[in-house]
């Protein structure tokens, strides 16, 4: 079919247009070869607008609304540019899709929002997933890469580019963590992390803020990951290329500078930063060029922290951290160096400049050195050499050359650090590379930058071309499909334009050459030489710049700066100056190089002309020259291994969420290849459907005769060839039908057509049935109408006066005749009615008399009883007070009486001490006398010395002498004195030490009898406990009388010391102190005062040592008491046994009885054999008699003969019943009956034999054959049996022993057998069979509560395993995570084929072109299909296994659960990445799987208990969604109640992801969205991850369930070769 015939009424075109770029249009009136105008009306119907069509291109037809919104733009049946513009805004501003395929390229688009899609789990969705399978995401490009690699064993590129902004950094951010995530390696090196860690490195010291990006990735890197032969990753290496060096000395205006030094200054206050003198970031020239220093939202102090962590985490010392900050602090030091004029041609540094002391001591360079350097240049003549001073122009240019070399070198060693620090030791087996290099660039001025960047993509743009070229034939060829030549746009002109011989790089490298080369003399020569050249342009009005024709738009460069920006000089003497640093890292940047630096790593690169060789080492080697280099080893790398294109794309300028700009779009889409390789696709055949796709969704075209073949390949071919008479418009190939631009949507339309003609023809039998329903409902009333109104007449012609008279009074007649009987019924009722309300009322009347009557009597009675009561007790309360208050007088008049006796007697020895002290005042008289005395004798001498006049002087002096000695005998005799008193005092103490004693061991008597009287309590108690022991049938009467002796034990030992006795014999004997020592001396009552507190603290003492005697007491009443409980479990339990033996012996009472009764029928039976061998006798002898006589009546005889044999048979029964009988008879009268031997349920096995034990029992052991016909569980059983006999024998060494064993040999089996589900099964179930065992018989009493006597009696004597039990549980929950993991792996490729997948209601879905990625199951020749049965086999297959095994229906329900949430999870985050997947049709199938999987719960009895349902509920709430109206407010609160399970992230994606499969489907509109959005806002919690963790586990628990196996009856099986095991 023509293309032109398409171009019908009620199609939809594209025109241009300005603002929007294209606008839509719809066809008013079938277009005709021929007609001169193309009549339409724009889409918001406003005007109409008509088009010339005299041109021979018409407008670009519009996809069918069912194309618009594909994951790949290939999929389109027009493949044009305004198609794929609008394609992808409906993906991005409606649906919130950011990536789209086109062909071989993921399109991203920066939404400038953080979203939801980059978890772990959506990794892990991706991860082993082909590219077609899932939604279009950069994590399918990685999984592509990563797949390929270890599938083709060929290294792969990751090639990401755009605009500054479009997102390329976060894209390889993702990807590499995608790597990552996937290829774990098992060392501890955790390479993977070092990796992710190097992108804060280089995004400090490589990004920065400019005008379009706050995060500007300022130079290109390729990243190689490397990968060892298990592809894991082993290390990485990265490399750069043309890093911004002019951004470190100037910045436009709202730009800044590397984030590193923003960081820096905004640290500057931090211990580690103080010597290298920063201050704020708007005091540095090089920081605040571009007025901006902050970005809205970043922490550069928080950025900084996570840059010195990346650091550390690569293991970059600190010493080498701070060397790098040195130099960094050194530039920012360096560019606020001022320069200063000294007349026209000179310029200076001032010698005390700050900023030129501090880089000069951070970098250890010669300050004269630098400052004599910058400001002069040195000339080398052939003679002599000349230093010449330069211009302060020049010096600001050296300086700020400096800073960019110093810069630049900084960047590549930490470059060669980080690499040097992700290479681990290992041999590299492949690749993958992830390219971040900068997009097609173009500004209001374009520079050197600008030019070299527009060269490299270029390059990057004839390669890709390539690759699309060579894939676009290498699938015609798989497909067997003639290839015929495709023009394609090859942009090999402009690449010769730039690095050919006489090319603008060849230009600009000879222009350098020369000393007084100027951008003016190369711009001229470019002009000269390159004017012919159709891609090079020189402007009207400008003789300064040059324009070139790229592959994406005319760039036009200035040349200013050109040749500076390429020869990157610096001035030799600063070199050699830096060279002298006394710092080593400055130093290192400096030397000199060796020959060869470019292409140093051994790949020879073949440039288009030979470079010019440089003829000393002033003539390096130019930057575009390295640029040129760097750049062919970057393609020979990128040719060398498989591309994958990553292409960004930049939505809008000002940053806006999920805002779409159609011109900044379509300008990037022209920059970046994509409408190139739609240019490709659409010249040949652009739509390629599979045979299956194809059949599912053209169907409905097919005859009935078409449908009935069985190939379908052959159905599409004669159902294409019937429809599309021009065979060159499509073609067939091995597994897909290639179609011509345009023939989808013309079978699009034949469908849609056929859908109407159906509907219509539907719509016309529905609407033919209606009417004729309604008017049969007419008809039939109007027959109705019609019969009433002619009766009506015909009564009105036949009925007289008379008549109707005779009518009327017949009518009165019976009217007063019913009212009479009515009347009396009437009557009669009534009267009945009160009767029966009467009788009602007085019932209800009596019972409620009845009932307050009781009522208040009760309550009399309660009240005056409750009187009484009150008043008994206070009767009996005042009693016991009057009793209770005369014993206490009687017991404290007698303790009086004997403290008044022991008072009398202190007193008397306080009387002995007071004569004791009067004698003591006679002996101090006597010495004052004495001393009277001296003095006279002194008198006598002074007279006598008197008379000799010479010697008086000595005389005074010896009298003086005499003087002081007697005042230190005075003074002696006084302290002798005061030792008296003392002396008198420790007497006064003695005296109250002995009373306090004399009370104290009066008390310890009293105590003294009360032990021995608990003693002797004692010893009867043990005397009544060997009586209770003996005695078993009066144990309750001795219980209960050792209780009350309890009792009165207790009340005996509560003996209290009353403290106020004790306080009253303190006052007493103060009066008595007082009144005997009135008038004493002071020191005396300080005396008593002091034994009065001794004797208190005496009475503290003897209160502490009664309460610590009273806790004793308590205790050994506590313990008496707990033997008293103990005897009372004894008696009990011998109560029990004495119950057993009784209920023995009416067992064997009763078989004595039934014995007796069966010999009671012994001798009856006898009588009856007697009489019948009696009855026999006479029957012979008659016979005989009859046989002598009768010999002729043989008929008479023979019917004798014949009862005779009947009765001897029945004779012979009776004898064989009597022998037996008596036989038992005998048995049972035997005197010393065989008594079977009885087993007590434990395996004796010798120590040596443990290991054969394991060996059989555990690791020969195998879940079929033998263990399937055994006991469930019995290997759990044989093992504790073994235990248990460990356990009797009281063998702690050999129970170890068993038990490490046990455990050491499941460990080996389940890691022997990690992927054996039926082995995981089988051990699952016994070790959780074995924790029960050890718990049911572990003697504890809430494991015991159900266990038989005879199991209680098999119960642990002598070892608590319950640590043991602990690490069985252990071992079972490992199991049980295998297990589990065994299944899933199982189950997983099951899951979405049989859930979304599969349709299990044929015909109800219907395909849809996926494009260039096809979905895994498109070739259904070679891979198996998974359906929901398969699913549920799988499960029944599980179900059956677990059940064989005896796994707990417990233990089972778990598994299941955890299994339907595997099933439930994995199928919604299928949905939820899978936007094909969001219809109306595919909720339909995805109800009725799950109605599958409910029908597989009920028939398996799974419903009750287990909660799997549940498990599903998000995934029935989102199919609920898939299905449900979407337009209204109502719709929308409906949707927000019912999907309870879904948080706000998923409701949002799955309608926004909604597709509809018809064009009879509407999309949901973006206003319906945020309404729900609006109303989700209002619930509180929840979860916002979109998807659901597939690795969640629910807790594992074991439920004690008790096992009725009685362990005695356990027989060994033969095949298990347990010989050496014996039943004990």
């Amino acid at each position: 079919m023509a293309l032109s015939e398409l171009y019908t009424k009620y199609n939809r075109v594209w025109i241009p247009d300005e603002e929007h770029v294209w606008k839509s249009a719809e066809i008013l009136r079938d277009f005709k070869p021929g007609d001169e105008t193309l009549e339409l009306q724009l889409e918001d119907g406003t005007m109409l607008y008509s088009l010339d069509t005299s041109s021979p291109q018409l407008p670009h037809l519009r996809n069918p609304d069912i194309l618009v919104g594909e994951n790949d733009l290939t999929a389109l049946s027009y493949l044009h540019e305004p198609a794929v513009l609008h394609n992808l805004k409906v993906r991005f501003v409606e649906s919130k899709i950011i990536y789209t395929y086109c062909g071989i390229i993921l399109v991203a688009v920066n939404p400038y929002k953080q979203l939801h899609i980059y978890g772990d789990a959506v990794i892990h969705a991706y991860s082993g997933q082909n590219m077609g399978d899932m939604d279009p995401h950069i994590f399918a490009v990685a999984e592509e890469a990563y797949k390929q690699m270890a599938r083709n064993n060929k290294n792969q590129s990751i090639i990401v580019s755009g605009e500054s902004g479009a997102g390329k950094t976060v894209s390889a951010r993702y990807a590499m963590r995608y790597f990552a995530m996937v290829s774990k390696s098992g060392s501890k090196t955790r390479v993977e992390d070092k990796v992710l860690a190097s992108n804060p490195i280089t995004e400090a010291i490589g990004n920065a803020k400019t005008t379009r990006n706050d995060n500007s990735s300022r130079f290109g890197k390729y990243t190689e990951i490397s990968f060892d032969k298990r592809y894991q990753i082993i290390g990485a290496n990265m490399r750069t290329y043309l890093l911004e060096k002019s951004r470190v000395v100037s910045q436009s205006e709202s730009e800044r500078n590397y984030h590193i030094f923003y960081q820096m200054c905004a640290c500057a206050d931090q211990p580690e930063f103080k010597s290298l003198r920063l201050c704020e970031a708007d005091e540095f020239r090089y920081t605040s060029m571009g007025g901006e220093t902050g970005i809205e939202g970043v922490d550069d102090r928080k950025d900084m922290e996570e840059t010195r962590r990346t650091f550390s985490l690569l293991g970059l010392t600190e010493d080498f951290q701070a060397d790098v900050f040195k130099v960094l602090a050194g530039i920012l030091h360096l560019g606020n160096v001022e320069i200063r004029n000294v007349g026209s041609d000179r310029s200076s540094i001032s010698s005390s400049d700050p900023h030129m002391a501090a880089f000069c001591d951070l970098l250890g360079v010669s300050p004269d050195g630098v400052t004599r350097w910058l400001c002069h240049r040195r000339f080398v003549m052939v003679a002599e050499t000349v230093v010449k001073p330069v211009t302060s122009k020049r010096a600001v240019n050296a300086r700020d050359a400096l800073a960019k070399q110093i810069y630049a070198h900084l960047f590549d060693c930490v470059i060669h650090k980080i690499n040097a620090a992700l290479q681990v030791p290992g041999k590299q087996h492949s690749f993958i590379g992830v390219l971040d290099i900068y997009g097609f660039e173009t500004f209001d001025v374009n520079s050197f930058e600008q030019f070299c960047i527009n060269y490299a993509n270029e390059k990057l743009q004839q390669q890709f071309n390539l690759h699309v070229f060579k894939l676009e034939q290498e699938e015609y060829m798989k497909e067997d499909i003639p290839w015929t030549l495709i023009d394609f746009y090859d942009n090999q002109p402009v690449i010769d334009l730039i690095e050919a011989k006489m090319g603008i790089l060849d230009l600009l490298d000879e222009e350098c050459l020369f000393p007084q080369g100027t951008d003016q003399n190369w711009i001229q020569k470019l002009y000269n030489y390159l004017v012919d050249n159709p891609l090079f342009e020189k402007p009207r009005m400008s003789n300064e710049a040059f324009i070139i024709q790229h592959f994406a738009d005319k760039v036009e460069y200035q040349c200013w700066g050109f040749l500076e920006k390429n020869r990157d000089t610096l001035y030799e003497e600063l070199i050699d100056t830096m060279r002298t640093s006394k710092f080593p890292l400055l130093a290192n940047f400096f030397l000199e190089e060796e020959p060869g630096g470019v292409g140093s790593k051994g790949i020879k690169v073949r440039p288009a002309r030979p470079g010019v060789k440089p003829a000393n080492k002033n003539l390096r080697t130019t930057v575009g020259e390295k640029f040129r280099s760097s750049l062919y080893l970057l393609m020979e790398t990128l040719n060398a291994t498989t591309p994958h294109y990553v292409r960004c794309i930049k939505p809008n300028e000002e940053k806006m969420p999920f805002e779409y700009d159609s011109k900044r779009v379509v300008q990037q889409l022209r920059a970046c290849g994509v409408l190139e390789t739609i240019h490709i696709s659409a010249q040949s055949y652009p739509s390629r459907w599979t045979y299956i796709e194809f059949y599912s969704r053209y169907s409905i075209l097919m005859s009935q005769q078409e449908l009935l073949l069985t190939d379908k390949k052959q159905t599409c071919r004669t159902v294409l060839q019937r429809l599309i008479q021009d065979s060159n418009q499509y073609k067939f190939g091995r597994t897909k039908i290639f179609f011509r631009a345009g023939q989808v949507a013309y079978l699009e339309k034949l469908r849609l057509d056929r859908l109407r003609g159906a509907c219509v023809t539907i719509q016309k039998h529905v609407r033919g049935w209606s009417h004729r329903r309604t008017f049969l409902r007419m008809r039939e009333a109007a027959v109705v109408l019609q019969q009433y109104v002619r009766g009506q007449r015909r009564i009105r012609k036949s009925v007289t006066a008379a008549a109707l008279k005779q009518g009327w009074a017949a009518v009165v007649i019976q009217r007063y005749w019913r009212g009479y009987l009515t009347r009396q019924i009437y009557r009669t009722v009534r009267s009945s009615s009160i009767i029966i309300q009467a009788f009602t009322r007085g019932w209800i009347a009596r019972k409620r008399y009845k009932k307050v009557l009781c009522c208040k009597a009760l309550i009399l009675q309660k009240y005056a009883r409750a009187w009484l009561a009150r008043r008994r007790f206070q009767t009996l309360r005042r009693l016991v007070h009057n009793v209770q208050l005369s014993y206490r007088c009687q017991q404290l008049r007698k303790k009086l009486e004997d403290q008044g006796k022991e008072n009398r007697g202190l007193l008397e020895r306080l009387t002995g001490l007071a004569g004791a002290h009067a004698q003591g005042l006679d002996k101090l008289h006597s010495l004052e006398a004495q001393l009277g005395k001296s003095a006279t004798e002194k008198t006598s001498l002074e007279e006598r010395e008197k008379k000799n006049k010479e010697d008086a002087n000595k005389t005074i002096a010896q009298l003086q002498q005499e003087k002081d000695r007697f005042i230190v005998e005075k003074q002696d005799l006084e302290k002798k004195l005061a030792d008296t008193a003392t002396e008198m005092k420790g007497k006064r103490k003695e005296m109250i030490v002995l009373f306090l004693n004399l009370i104290k061991k009066k008390v310890v008597q009293d105590h003294e009898k009360e032990v021995e009287v608990l003693r002797e309590e004692n010893r009867r108690l043990k005397e009544e406990r060997v009586r209770l022991q003996r005695q078993t049938e009066e144990g309750a009467q001795v219980n209960t009388d050792l209780q009350d002796q309890v009792i009165q034990l207790t009340k005996h030992v509560k003996v209290r010391v009353h403290r106020s006795l004790v306080i009253q014999l303190t006052k007493h004997v103060k009066l008595r102190f007082k009144g005997h020592w009135l008038y004493s001396s002071p020191s005396t009552s300080r005396l008593v005062n002091e034994g009065v507190v001794v004797g208190l603290s005496a009475c503290r003492v003897l209160e502490r040592k009664q309460k610590e005697q009273k806790d004793v007491s308590d205790g050994q009443i506590e313990g008496l008491t707990f033997k008293v409980e103990h005897l009372q479990n004894e008696n009990n339990q011998l109560q029990k046994l004495f119950q057993e033996k009784m209920s023995v012996n009416d067992s064997i009472g009763q078989e004595v009885t039934r014995l007796n009764q069966e010999n009671m029928v012994i001798p009856e039976l006898k009588q009856t054999v007697s009489e019948l061998q009696r009855h026999k006798q006479e029957l012979e002898d008659q016979l005989e008699e009859q046989a002598r006589g009768m010999t002729g009546r043989h008929s008479t005889i023979h019917h004798h003969l014949e009862q005779l044999d009947m009765k001897e048979r029945l004779i012979r029964k009776l004898q064989n019943k009597i022998k037996s009988l008596q036989t038992s008879e005998k048995a049972n009268q035997t005197p010393a009956p065989t008594i079977p031997k009885e087993y007590l349920g434990m395996l004796e096995y010798k120590r040596e034999d443990e290991p054969k034990l394991i060996q059989y029992i555990i690791l020969d052991l195998k879940p079929r054959g033998v263990v399937v016909n055994m006991i469930p569980n019995m290997a759990a059983q044989l093992l504790f049996m073994c235990v248990r006999h460990a356990d009797y024998l009281n063998d702690g060494a050999k129970l170890k022993s068993l038990m490490n064993a046990i455990i050491s040999g499941v460990k080996k089996v389940i890691t022997d057998h990690q992927a054996d589900f039926e082995l995981l099964s089988f051990w699952l179930s016994n070790m959780y069979h074995m924790l029960n065992c050890l718990k049911q018989y572990s003697g504890e009493e809430e494991f015991m509560k159900q266990n038989s006597p005879r199991q209680n009696k098999n119960c642990l004597q002598n070892f608590d395993l319950s640590e043991h039990r602990q690490i069985f549980s252990d071992l079972a929950i490992r199991i049980y995570h295998q297990f589990i993991s065994v299944m899933e792996k199982a189950l997983v490729p099951m899951i979405v084929p049989g859930m979304l997948e599969h349709e299990s209601l044929q015909g109800i879905s219907s395909m849809k072109p996926t494009g260039f990625r096809k979905r895994s199951n498109s070739i259904y020749e070679d891979q198996e299909v998974y359906t929901i049965s398969s699913l549920l086999q799988q499960l029944n297959l599980y179900h059956i296994t677990m059940s064989q095994h005896g796994m707990e229906e417990g233990l089972v329900r778990q598994a299941v659960k955890q299994t339907f949430f595997l099933v439930g999870a994995a199928t919604l985050n299928n949905i939820l990445l899978r936007k094909d997947m969001c219809s109306c049709r595919k909720g339909m199938q995805i109800r009725c799987n799950i109605s599958y999987l409910e029908e597989w719960l009920k028939e398996k009895d799974l419903v009750q208990g287990t909660s799997a349902m549940e498990t599903l509920k998000p995934l029935c709430q989102a199919a609920w969604l898939l299905q449900v109206n979407k337009t209204t407010d109502d719709d929308a609160k409906e949707i927000v109640e019912q999907c309870s399970e879904l948080n706000t992230v998923q409701i949002v994606k799955i309608l926004n992801s909604y597709t509809p499969i018809d064009d009879f489907e509407k999309r949901v509109a973006p206003s319906f969205v945020r309404k729900v959005q609006g109303l989700l806002q209002d619930r509180e919690g929840g979860s916002s991850q979109l998807m659901l963790d597939t690795q969640y586990r629910f807790q594992v628990t074991f439920p004690f369930t008790p096992s009725s196996q009685a362990l005695e009856l356990l027989q060994l099986p033969s095949s298990l070769r347990l010989g050496f095991l014996t039943r004990i």
